[in-house]
């Protein structure tokens, strides 16, 4: 049985919020761990946009897990799938799993995980928008679907072994700015990533030049994505709900009232991008 006294605080921070207990390495427990992250933890750029200056003057941004958990508990900021994926590896090696990164599209880092007792590694990705709530199986189950509310994404095999095509769609329909390939025959260290890094940080990039908030909430049996002023709430049934936010105190209100999150520092992001140009309440 695993010593929670010897772990570092902030995995036993991390585990507290995302309100999972200590366990032994499985299938099961990567399940839970998953989707409670979806459950809990934004995907969201706030803290892009909030670490934007700091990112100019370094050049670089680092794996810091203690970082992402103290400002969980400080500011309830998640991040994209740099911050997020980086830091559950981090999570998953202090619980027992054995994980390596891998890269899509050339600019979104998943996770492959090797379960014990199994030959196959699994897909894990909680830095993503997508309802992946539990591993998926890439070898054994090639037709598994991760679906929720009107979004699918499809893992399938591609041209080579060892190679995969990422598909999402949006009720029903393909999203063809989103179709990536994966290799899991190569590993990365995430300073591999620095380059699709400097790319995400410039100020037209998707995540400088918008807000982003995205929220699983499947006790509510919905989603919930923020971009800009418009509000996308996604039922289990298929209903869409839709609202235009008018000013910053909505948008305030839906943080906290909806989403959950009173801490997140919204208005500095605004900030943010209204001194890059960027006005959020343009149509």
């Amino acid at each position: 049985m695993m010593d929670q006294e010897r772990l570092p605080q902030w995995v036993t921070n991390y585990l507290n919020y995302i309100q999972v207990p200590l366990k032994e390495p499985s299938y099961a427990y990567l399940t839970e761990i998953c989707t409670a992250h979806h459950n809990r933890i934004p995907f969201e750029n706030i803290s892009t946009l909030l670490r934007f200056h700091e990112y100019h003057q370094t050049g670089s941004l680092q794996e810091d897990a203690k970082r992402f958990v103290d400002q969980l508990l400080q500011f309830n900021m998640g991040g994209t799938c740099y911050m997020i994926n980086s830091s559950l590896q981090q999570l998953l090696t202090q619980l027992g799993f054995r994980s390596r990164y891998t890269l899509l599209g050339g600019g979104h880092v998943g996770l492959l995980v090797q379960l014990p007792d199994e030959e196959e590694e699994v897909y894990v990705d909680c830095g993503n928008a997508a309802p992946f709530f539990q591993p998926v199986r890439l070898m054994s189950e090639p037709d598994y679907v991760s679906a929720y509310a009107g979004i699918e994404v499809r893992l399938r095999p591609a041209g080579e072994p060892g190679t995969y095509a990422y598909y999402r769609y949006v009720d029903g329909k393909l999203q063809t700015d989103l179709l990536w390939t994966f290799d899991t025959r190569k590993t990365y260290q995430f300073d591999d990533f620095q380059p699709a890094i400097r790319q995400y940080f410039k100020p037209d990039d998707m995540f400088t030049s918008t807000l982003r908030c995205q929220l699983w909430q499947l006790d509510q049996q919905r989603s919930l994505s923020l971009v800009n002023n418009g509000l996308s709430i996604r039922y289990i049934d298929g209903t869409v709900e839709k609202r235009v936010l008018s000013d910053l105190g909505e948008l305030r209100e839906v943080i906290n009232q909806e989403f959950k999150l009173p801490k997140l520092p919204v208005e500095e992001a605004v900030n943010v991008l209204r001194q890059l140009g960027v006005d959020i309440w343009k149509e």
